[in-house]
C-alpha cells in the first residue's frame, strides 16, 4: 500500500532526528556498521556523513585498542544494554587526538522474536563537567598544599634554629607549589575559555532550533523539568487558532478529544515521572472545529551536568493514516461478513486465509496443512491443476468449477475468480487470491433449462400454431395495460389520502425524486428537483448521522431502513414528526437499481406517545409517595413483630416488604422509560471500580436470596467511566432475571473479560432458557417471552437496560439454550 504524499519521507524524518540535542546513532552487526547518525553524534566524532555505512573501526580508527568496539560486539551478540558515565574516549577532532568524557548507552533493539536487529547508541558530552570536577579537585589539592605550607611556616617560626638545616627542603617545596599554582592557573583559564565557547555554542544552537522549529510544518513544543510548556511553534498556532500566550497560559490539553485525553495525559505523566521518552496518538480540536489525529513523540532533555531539563516534543498529522486504518478495519469486517467464497493461498498453494462463509461451505474447522486443491471436488482437480500455474505468469482466470463439503461429500458450484497479489514495492507475486460467488442454483437452473430447451424444441411447432391466438390476445393485453395504469393512479391517490408520500434515490447518480406531498411537508419548491442539502436543512440536526448511516447501509449492504425523526418546514417553520421506510431494489445481477420507499406524517402518533409517556411518568411519580409510606409502616411493623417474636407476622410482613420492593422496581422502571422517551434520562459519568459496583449490587439487592448462589469471579478489577447508578440498575436487572427464571438451588455466575478498548460483563444462569424466536425481541419495549405468564413483570427491564448500555457506547445481547440456562452479555468502553 502506498503512503499518502503528506507523510514524512526518510529525509524529512532524518531532519527531525537531527533536531535532537542528544547524540544518537544506529549500528548493525558485530562490527557496529553505522546505519544512521544525527548531527550531534557527527560533531562528537568530528566526522561528516561520508562515514555512514562504515564499521565503527573504519570510521574512527583511533578507537582501536580502546574498549568500545568490543562493547558493541558484546551488545550485538548477547542482546545487552551497556552504559557508562564520565567515560574517557580518545577521538581525533580537527586533526588532533583529544580526550573527551561521555555518558553513553549501547542498547540492543530486538524484534518480536527476541533477535537483535540494531544497536541504539546515545552519548552526552560531559567533558566540561569532568574537567570542572578535575579543576575543583586540583584546587582542593592546592588548598591542602597551602594549608600544609602554613603549618610548615608555623613550625619553622617555632624552630628557627632548625631552618638552616631544612632550608633546601623548603625551597624545593615552594618551587613545587609554584609549579602547581601555575598549572592550576593555566587549567582555570582553559576551563573558562571552554565554558564561554560552550555557552556561545548553546546560544547559537537555540537560535538555530527556533529558526528550524518556526519554519517546519511539524508541531514542536518544549516543556521544562516540571512538565509545563514553555514554547510552541507557529504550526501549533496555525492548527489550533490559539496564540502562543494562550497555549502557555491555559495549556492545550482541553483541545484533546475527550476519549483520548486521559490516556495521552497518563502516558505523558508516566514518562515525566521516570524522565523517559514518550510516544502517543490523540485527536486535537482545530480552529475549524474538526479533529485531526496527531502522533506525538518526545525525547527527554538533559543539562550538561546530567540533570533533567524537560522535553522537546514533536507531533505529525496522521489523520489520513488513521482513516486508512479504519477503512481497512471496515473492509476486513465486510470480508468476514461476506457470503462469497474468499481465500488467499501461498505460492505453494497452501491456504493462508479463508473467510467464515468459505469454511462453512467446505465443512472445515480450520486451514492448517490445507491447500487450495483440497477445496476442489476430486473429479475437477485435474482442471484446477492446469489453471492454477497460470497465475504465477500473471494470468487471471474465471472458471466455473465444483468445490465440495468434506463432511457431507456434496459438491457445490462456484464461479472461481483467481488473481495474483503483488508486493507493492518489488512487484513480485507473493500470494494467490480468490473471490468467488456460489452459483450452484444458477447451474442447477441451467441444467433444468437444458431439459426445458429440448422440450421447447418439440413445442415450437405447437407455438407456431398458437401465434394466431396470441395475436388475438394482443388487444386484450392493451386493455389490461390501461387498467394497470388506472390502478397505479388509484394507488398514488390512496397514498396521498393517507398522509403519505413516496421518495426514490438513484444509487448511481444519487438523484432524489419526491412526491409533491413530501415536498410540501418539508417546505421544498414543487417545481424544482429535490436536493440533499435542502432536505437535510429541514431535518433536525441531531438525526443527520442516523439518516446518513441508513443511506450508507442501504447503498453498500442493500439493507432496508425504517427511521423516525422530527422535521421543520423550511417555509413556515412548523415542526412535525415523520417516518421514512425504504428498501433497495436489485437487478438480476444483484446490482442496486433503486432505493425507494414511503414518507409518512406521524406527528399525531408521536404526540399521543409523548402524552402517554407524560401520563405514565406522572402516575408512576404519584404512586411512589403512598408506596413509600406503606414501606415505612411495614418496616415499623417488622421491628414490632420481631420484638414480640410473632413468627407469623414476621413471615407475612417479609412477604409484604418483598412485594413493595418489586412494585418500587416496576414504578422506577416506568419512570425511567418515560424519561428515556421524553429525552430526560441523563447519563452522568464518573470513574469507579466495576468490581466494587458488582459487589455492592449483589450485597444490597439480594441479601435475602438464600435459595440461589451468586458467584462473582475475580476478573472484574477494572475502573470504568460511566453512570454508576444506571450501570448498577442494569446489573441488578440482569441478576434479577436470572433469579426469577432459575430453580432454587441453582447458581448465578458473573464474569468479566478485558479487551483493548472495552470490558465485557457476562451474567450466566441455570434457568429455563429462551426460545430462539424470542432472543432477538428480548430488548424490545414491553416484550415478554410467551409461556411465562406465572412470572411477574411488564417487559421494560431489558428494554431500559439496552437503552442505557447503548447510550454508553456499548453493546448488549443474550445467548440461550432451552432447559439449560442463559448468558446475558454487555460491554462498556474503557475510558
Amino acid at each position: 500500500m502506498s503512503y499518502p504524499n503528506h507523510l514524512l519521507s526518510s529525509d524529512q524524518l532524518l531532519e527531525v532526528f537531527n533536531l535532537t540535542h542528544t547524540a544518537t546513532a544506529v549500528h548493525v552487526g558485530e562490527t557496529a556498521v553505522i546505519q544512521a547518525a544525527n548531527d550531534a553524534m557527527l560533531r562528537i566524532w568530528g566526522k561528516d556523513r561520508s562515514i555512514i555505512g562504515k564499521s565503527l573501526e573504519e570510521a574512527l580508527p583511533e578507537l582501536k585498542g580502546q574498549p568500545f568496539i568490543e562493547m558493541f560486539r558484546k551488545v550485538w551478540l548477547e542482546g545487552l544494554v551497556i552504559s557508562g558515565k564520565d567515560t574517557a574516549a580518545d577521538l581525533i577532532v580537527d586533526g588532533k587526538l583529544q580526550t573527551f568524557y561521555f555518558d553513553f548507552e549501547y542498547r540492543a533493539v530486538k524484534n518480536d522474536a527476541g533477535k537483535t536487529i540494531c544497536i541504539l547508541h546515545t552519548a552526552i558530552d560531559v567533558s566540561e563537567r569532568v574537567l570542572r570536577q578535575q579543576a575543583v579537585e586540583q584546587a582542593l589539592e592546592r588548598e591542602e598544599a597551602l594549608q600544609r605550607e602554613q603549618t610548615l611556616n608555623e613550625e619553622l617560626a617555632a624552630t628557627v634554629e632548625e631552618l638552616a638545616t631544612t632550608n633546601e627542603e623548603l625551597v624545593a617545596t615552594n618551587e613545587e607549589l609554584q609549579e602547581t599554582q601555575e598549572r592550576l592557573h593555566v587549567l582555570n583559564n582553559e576551563l573558562e575559555l571552554r565554558v564561554i565557547e560552550r555557552f556561545n555554542q548553546l546560544s547559537e544552537s537555540e537560535k538555530r532550533f527556533r529558526t528550524m522549529a518556526e519554519g517546519t510544518d511539524i508541531f514542536i513544543a518544549v516543556a521544562d523539568e516540571s512538565g509545563n510548556a514553555i514554547y510552541f511553534n507557529k504550526s501549533w498556532v496555525k492548527l489550533t487558532g490559539r496564540s502562543v500566550k494562550d497555549l502557555l497560559d491555559f495549556g492545550w490539553a482541553d483541545l484533546i478529544h475527550p476519549e483520548d485525553r486521559d490516556r495521552y495525559v497518563d502516558i505523558y505523566l508516566a514518562a515525566l515521572a521516570e524522565k523517559k521518552p514518550f510516544t502517543g496518538e490523540f485527536r486535537i480540536l482545530t480552529k475549524k472545529g474538526d479533529y485531526r489525529w496527531l502522533l506525538a513523540s518526545g525525547p527527554p532533555r538533559f543539562h550538561a551536568d546530567g540533570s533533567f531539563a524537560g522535553y522537546i516534543s514533536s507531533c505529525i498529522d496522521i489523520t489520513e493514516r488513521k482513516l486508512i486504518e479504519i477503512e481497512r478495519l471496515n473492509l476486513n469486517k465486510l470480508i468476514e461478513a461476506s457470503s462469497e467464497f474468499i481465500g488467499i493461498a501461498e505460492l505453494d498453494m497452501s491456504i493462508q486465509y479463508l473467510n467464515p462463509a468459505a469454511l462453512q461451505k467446505l465443512g472445515w474447522s480450520g486451514i492448517s496443512k490445507r491447500t487450495i486443491l483440497d477445496c476442489v471436488f476430486p473429479e475437477d482437480r485435474l482442471m484446477a491443476e492446469e489453471i492454477l500455474p497460470g497465475i504465477l505468469k500473471n494470468n487471471t482466470f474465471t472458471q466455473e468449477i465444483r468445490f465440495w463439503n468434506e463432511k457431507t461429500g456434496i459438491p457445490f458450484w462456484i464461479e472461481w475468480n483467481g488473481f495474483a497479489i503483488r508486493n507493492e514495492e518489488t512487484g513480485q507475486i507473493i500470494a494467490i487470491a480468490t473471490v468467488s460467488p456460489d452459483i450452484t442454483e444458477r447451474k442447477l437452473y441451467q441444467e433444468e433449462l437444458q431439459g426445458i430447451n429440448m422440450e421447447m424444441a418439440a413445442a415450437n411447432e405447437e407455438l407456431a400454431t398458437t401465434n394466431e391466438e396470441l395475436a388475438k390476445t394482443h388487444d386484450d393485453l392493451i386493455k389490461y395495460t390501461n387498467k394497470l395504469s388506472d390502478s397505479e393512479e388509484k394507488l398514488r391517490q390512496a397514498i396521498e389520502t393517507g398522509r403519505m408520500g413516496t421518495w426514490s434515490i438513484n444509487p448511481k447518480t444519487l438523484e432524489i425524486t419526491m412526491s409533491s406531498f413530501v415536498k410540501e411537508l418539508l417546505g421544498l419548491p414543487l417545481d424544482k428537483p429535490a436536493e440533499m442539502d435542502m432536505i437535510m436543512k429541514a431535518v433536525n440536526p441531531d438525526y443527520h448521522k442516523m439518516l446518513f448511516s441508513a443511506l450508507d447501509n442501504a447503498m453498500k449492504n442493500h439493507l432496508p431502513s425504517d427511521t423516525e425523526y422530527p422535521i421543520n418546514n423550511l417555509i413556515n417553520g412548523q415542526e412535525k414528526w415523520v417516518r421514512a421506510t425504504g428498501r433497495v431494489f436489485l437487478d438480476q445481477q444483484g446490482n442496486p437499481t433503486e432505493y425507494s420507499g414511503l414518507f409518512i406524517d406521524i406527528t399525531e402518533q408521536k404526540l399521543d406517545e409523548l402524552r402517554k409517556n407524560d401520563f405514565i411518568g406522572m402516575v408512576s411519580h404519584e404512586l411512589k409517595t403512598p408506596l413509600t409510606a406503606i414501606n415505612g409502616f411495614v418496616q415499623v411493623l417488622q421491628r414490632k413483630a420481631k420484638k414480640d417474636e410473632d413468627s407469623y407476622a414476621i413471615i407475612a410482613l417479609d412477604k409484604a416488604h418483598s412485594q413493595i420492593r418489586k412494585m418500587t422496581t416496576m414504578i422506577n422502571g416506568f419512570l425511567n422509560v418515560s424519561r428515556l422517551e421524553s429525552g430526560k434520562l441523563l447519563i452522568e459519568k464518573t470513574n469507579f471500580s466495576l468490581s466494587e459496583l458488582l459487589k455492592e449490587t449483589i450485597e444490597e439487592t439480594y441479601v435475602s436470596q438464600s435459595s440461589h448462589q451468586i458467584i462473582l469471579n475475580p476478573t472484574c478489577e477494572v475502573n470504568i467511566n460511566a453512570d454508576r447508578n444506571k450501570i448498577g440498575n442494569v446489573i441488578s436487572n440482569l441478576i434479577s432475571n436470572g433469579l426469577k427464571y432459575s430453580d432454587n438451588g441453582t447458581s448465578i455466575e458473573i464474569t468479566c473479560k478485558l479487551y483493548d478498548t472495552e470490558v465485557e460483563i457476562q451474567i450466566k444462569d441455570e434457568g429455563i432458557g429462551i426460545k430462539p424466536e424470542d432472543i432477538d425481541k428480548l430488548f424490545e419495549r414491553y416484550y415478554r417471552v410467551q409461556g411465562n405468564h406465572t412470572i411477574s413483570g411488564f417487559g421494560i427491564g431489558l428494554y431500559l437496560s439496552a437503552e442505557i448500555i447503548e447510550r454508553h457506547g456499548g453493546r448488549i445481547w443474550a445467548e440461550s439454550e432451552e432447559g439449560k440456562g442463559s448468558v446475558f452479555h454487555f460491554t462498556l468502553p474503557l475510558n
